[in-house]
């Protein structure tokens, strides 16, 4: 594949590797050598493989030493007698029957013949092949598809079925081919597009890269632009449409004109030959099973191929077939966007209540397209508001809070204006980082619509805006004068904020209890809550289980958050739940898999408009940087977070930046204040959960005695078993205990925060050192890099081994730490107060102490690596 990096320049060609098919290639092999059968028939969808795997089973037994025939069956030689296997014939003497080319056929290396597209074989061929297979002169590996396989007189050809690559197979071939990790959505969509098929995968990444599509952004390939099929890739669809029988064609038409439909009896047998083929998808939905294209390529082509007039007459004819029986909500969804796309007449009514089942269904797409026409038939504030709300999930931030501002001067009922102070609000908090101005708003606006039925969503939005700006105390003071009730309008805007609340305040089991009742109950479809969509209460109970320590079972369904918010087109939700993937993934010492989400955060909120997203990204960035090492990227993603907001915003990770940024340069003293200073203040907020880390953190530093007593307070409230890990942690770290600190760190990599149980083995390396157990020591450092793993990661004080950590001085190991961070001697002078030559006096020291020629080596030896381990 001929792709371009971020400077433009062109990539060499790269040979797609063979994923995801070593079961079928073994058992193909294995099936292709056995000297009781006559060979292998690989079969499967378009666009699966099959042509490449057959290919490389051919090649693998060629290497076992069995010879190799290949010839392809085309429509044209079909019609000739022998025409596919012409190439192969010598002609028989006396005019007998042709014979195959070669000399004497070895009982244990039989020829193995390769037959491309076998149902193009012609009969005389055929019956020439079937004699040599029933006399074992040949192997054969052919390729079929799977509605039309070959006729093979009475063979024993062992069948290998091809099926879609999972998406999990689908991202490593991405990331292999490309060279570098792919966004999670990126993925997706392509596996979508795809539908898990190598060859037509290939074709879309190709063409994504050539148009600039699919971008490399730093360390992150990801989608700028639609995914649409190449040339090549239309002409193979074109070409596959062309052999379906008509009834097949035209049940595809019907699905590419109007979307998922119920199947009646006469298309049910169709549908699902057509499903074989990979054609479409059969779904159950309520009473009804229907069809639907199995993804979004073939549609345009499909439709492009027909008439406007014939797309009309297919929509309004499919809307007069369901009328009388699809009724249920998505089945009325359905009627009204067909009979828009047929320039019928709706009802404004009528689309007012599609747009509701729409959203119902988070199906955000549709929605917006439906409040838009609603607009324009009737553009009255309910209807304005209608769209804002979408345009917000959308991430069409301009034009929201443009329509708001419309819906606002044209209100004429207090419900309407409750509704648009709502959004406007969100708007001033979520897309312009304006927290304090948006709570001045609706303080306002509660005391304005005092007495309302409605009140308490004004209520419900102070507490989203209060856990958003990391007022916890101010959250949980409102939840007390509102209690909204479950599956109400105020519940189900303060649903997600009050989890997050919950899980700071150390209650980590309510808080997913609390999620998991929020997501069970019924949600009113509203004008105002935008903070509530599903995706989000995910998102926030993920956080919730992370904190409480079942970081693994936190990361499977923040991810299956994330999923889902991509199929809604849900652009918010897309953001805040890559932010909870990216502080999960940090949680687990996943730093760089947590610095690429983060990444994602970063240039989707930019794209949509989010700065509060933009602030998360950021910090994130600069909190994952930091503790990596990488000084210069760190500074300045830390440098843009602060121009968009004054002061802290207590997320955990913008609390932590200021930290880990003095500790990467070697401040460890500054560090540690720093981090006892922002715990204080989060304490004060009633942001324990953050505390604790902040604590942990401290102790991490250098500073366990001050920080075990208050860790050890913040346990004994909280239910959390990652806070308990942390106060243990730090409590171990101020005894020294070696034996106390390996049992921590085995209850730290139990938990699965991997990092902290790597610098817990790490200490007690050094204590087992210190008191002259070096095997003792070399073992526990042997469980702390095989936590961490090869390669460049974590820098960490706590990581610094204990070959290096015995030897030098507090002072010095400041210096080392510094100058194995890339800084000079004048930066790390400024740094950390002291003259520019007394640190030259500082590393010379270290360089004779560690036996290091010079400081290119230090980042190597300072830090916990397999290499330094050697040392």
């Amino acid at each position: 594949m001929n792709t371009t990096g971020p400077a433009g320049l062109a990539r060499p060609e790269r040979h797609w590797p063979l994923l995801g098919r070593d079961a079928e290639l073994d058992e193909a092999a294995r099936a292709l050598v056995d000297p009781r059968g006559s060979g292998v028939l690989v079969s499967g969808p378009f666009g699966t493989g099959r042509s490449r795997l057959a290919h490389e089973c051919w090649q693998l037994v060629g290497r076992r030493g069995h010879p190799l025939l290949r010839v392809t069956a085309t429509a044209a030689a079909h019609s000739v007698p022998l025409g596919a296997l012409a190439p192969l014939l010598r002609p028989g003497p006396d005019g007998s029957p042709p014979t195959l080319r070669g000399g004497q056929v070895s009982a244990r290396r039989r020829p193995v013949l390769l037959l491309d597209d076998a149902r193009h074989l012609d009969g005389a061929s055929v019956r020439l092949l079937a004699s040599w297979l029933h006399s074992g002169r040949v192997s054969l590996i052919a390729t079929a598809g799977v509605t039309a396989p070959p006729v093979w007189p009475d063979l024993a050809l062992h069948p290998v079925r091809l099926r879609a690559l999972p998406r999990s197979v689908v991202l490593a071939l991405v990331e292999l081919a490309l060279d570098g990790a792919v966004e999670r959505r990126a993925v997706r969509l392509l596996n979508e597009a795809s539908g898990g098929r190598p060859g037509d995968l290939r074709e879309l990444v190709d063409g994504a890269v050539r148009r600039r599509d699919l971008v490399s952004e730093g360390d992150l390939w990801r989608l700028a632009g639609p995914l649409t099929a190449t040339p090549r890739l239309r002409s193979l669809i074109e070409s596959r449409l062309r052999r379906l029988d008509p009834q097949h064609l035209d049940l595809l038409q019907r699905l590419a004109v109007c979307g998922r439909l119920p199947l009646d009896p006469a298309h049910r047998g169709p549908a699902e030959l057509l499903a074989d083929e990979g054609w479409v998808r059969v779904v159950e939905e309520g009473t009804h099973t229907c069809a639907e294209l199995a993804g979004p390529l073939c549609g345009p082509v499909l439709r492009e191929s027909l008439p406007v007039q014939r797309i009309r007459r297919i929509l309004r004819d499919q809307a007069a077939r369901s009328g009388g029986r699809d009724t249920g909500p998505a089945g009325l969804l359905r009627q009204v966007c067909w009979r828009l796309e047929a320039a019928d007449r709706v009802d404004p009514d009528e689309l007012e209540h599609a747009v509701v089942l729409a959203r119902r269904a988070q199906d955000h797409a549709v929605a917006l397209r439906l409040a838009r026409e609603l607009v324009r038939v009737r553009p009255r504030p309910r209807s304005l508001l209608l769209l804002a709300e979408e345009l917000y999930e959308g991430g069409h931030r301009q034009e929201a809070g443009q329509t708001v501002r419309r819906a606002l001067c044209e209100s004429t009922s207090d419900d309407e204006r409750l509704a648009a102070v709502v959004l406007h609000t969100q708007s001033l908090a979520f897309g312009l980082l304006r927290v304090d101005e948006a709570l001045t708003v609706n303080t306002a606006a509660r005391q304005a619509f005092a007495g309302h039925p409605d009140v308490a969503v004004l209520g419900a939005n102070e507490i989203a805006l209060c856990s958003l700006a990391g007022d916890v105390r101010r959250a949980e003071q409102v939840w007390r004068t509102v209690a909204p009730a479950p599956g109400s309008r105020a519940g189900v805007v303060a649903a997600a904020p009050r989890v997050y609340c919950l899980t700071e305040t150390g209650r980590t089991g309510e808080a997913v209890r609390a999620a998991r009742r929020s997501r069970s109950g019924d949600r009113p479809c509203t004008n105002a809550d935008t903070v509530a969509h599903p995706a989000l209460l995910v998102g926030a109970e993920a956080r919730a289980l992370a904190e409480a320590g079942s970081l693994a079972a936190a990361d499977e369904l923040a991810r299956e958050g994330y999923d889902l918010a991509v199929d809604a087109h849900a652009g918010s939700a897309q953001i805040w739940l890559a932010e909870h993937i990216g502080w999960i993934g940090y949680l687990r010492g996943r730093l760089h898999e947590s610095r690429i989400w983060y990444g994602s955060v970063l240039r989707h909120a930019r794209e949509a408009g989010l700065r509060a997203g933009e602030w998360a990204g950021l910090c994130g960035q600069a909190l994952t940087a930091a503790v990596l090492g990488d000084i210069g990227p760190a500074e300045q993603c830390w440098q843009e977070a602060r121009s968009l907001r004054s002061g802290h915003w207590w997320r955990p990770e913008a609390a932590l930046v200021s930290t880990w940024l003095a500790a990467a340069t070697g401040r460890t003293v500054q560090a540690r204040a720093l981090a006892l200073d922002a715990a204080e203040a989060a304490g004060r907020r009633g942001l324990l959960t953050t505390q604790s880390h902040l604590l942990c953190d401290a102790a991490r530093l250098g500073a366990a005695e001050e920080a075990a007593g208050p860790l050890r307070d913040l346990a004994a409230g909280s239910d959390s078993a990652l806070v308990a890990a942390r106060a243990e942690l730090a409590q171990t770290l101020a005894a020294g205990q070696p034996g106390q600190l390996e049992r921590c760190a085995g209850r730290l990599a139990a938990l699965g925060a991997v990092l902290l149980a790597a610098e817990a083995w790490n200490a007690a390396a050094t204590a087992y050192v210190r008191k002259g157990a070096g095997g003792l020591g070399q073992a526990a450092l042997g469980r702390a890099l095989t936590l961490i793993g090869p390669g460049p990661g974590a820098r960490t004080p706590g990581l610094v081994p204990p070959s290096v950590r015995c030897r030098l001085t507090a002072r010095e190991l400041q210096v080392a730490l510094a100058a194995a961070s890339g800084l000079g001697s004048g930066e790390i002078a400024v740094r950390l107060s002291v003259a520019e030559r007394t640190v030259g006096n500082h590393l010379q020291r270290i360089r004779t102490k560690l036996d290091v020629p010079d400081r290119t080596e230090l980042s190597t030896v300072v830090h916990c690596r397999a290499e330094s381990d050697a040392r």
